[in-house]
């Protein structure tokens, strides 16, 4: 009897266990921002912007142009991974700035890195609608050894955004 009691309960606890361990992933912030400045301001203030934050080339992009069927014009710039940070004696402070740390026990960070994603597309009136992603990630050199990728708290996204309208709209 005993033996049938500890194995319910060593069951029941190999169950639950997981299950409060578990926590919930954040999710990643999407801005969206609708202005009035053409697509080709827009387009020329997302360079411009990744310029000023040292992050230049495009690993990927679609120039804004005509669809072939003479829909509304659109485009897509994929950064680069832009490095925040690198030593492993500051990049845990970088991370905690714009970021959940990634739970690596034991975990020693030497790279925090941010990849910005923009979507820009041509809506009614004129208008550009703008969709702004930012991904993390950073090498773990101790542990893992490794690069981890995981979402952002939203303070790259919004203050890349307020540079782009700026760029976007100076002038109008």
């Amino acid at each position: 009897m005993r033996a049938a009691l500890a194995i319910l309960i060593t069951t029941m606890l190999a169950v639950s266990m997981p299950l409060a361990a578990q926590e919930a992933e954040p999710e990643q912030i999407i801005l969206t921002e609708l202005t009035s400045a053409s697509i080709g301001r827009v387009w020329n203030a997302i360079k411009k912007s990744m310029d000023e934050v040292g992050c230049a080339r495009a690993q990927a992009f679609t120039e804004p142009g005509s669809t072939d069927d003479d829909g509304p014009m659109k485009g897509k710039w994929v950064s680069e991974y832009c490095m925040l940070q690198e030593g492993t004696d500051s990049v845990k402070a970088y991370i905690k700035k714009y970021s959940e740390i990634p739970r690596i026990r034991g975990g020693i960070w030497a790279t925090c890195r941010v990849q910005y994603t923009f979507n820009i597309k041509e809506v009614e009136d004129g208008k550009v609608k703008i969709i702004l992603r930012a991904q993390m990630s950073g090498y773990e050199e101790f542990i893992t050894q490794t690069t981890h990728f995981w979402p952002s708290n939203g303070t790259l996204e919004r203050e890349m955004m307020a540079r782009l309208l700026k760029h976007a709209t100076a002038g109008n």
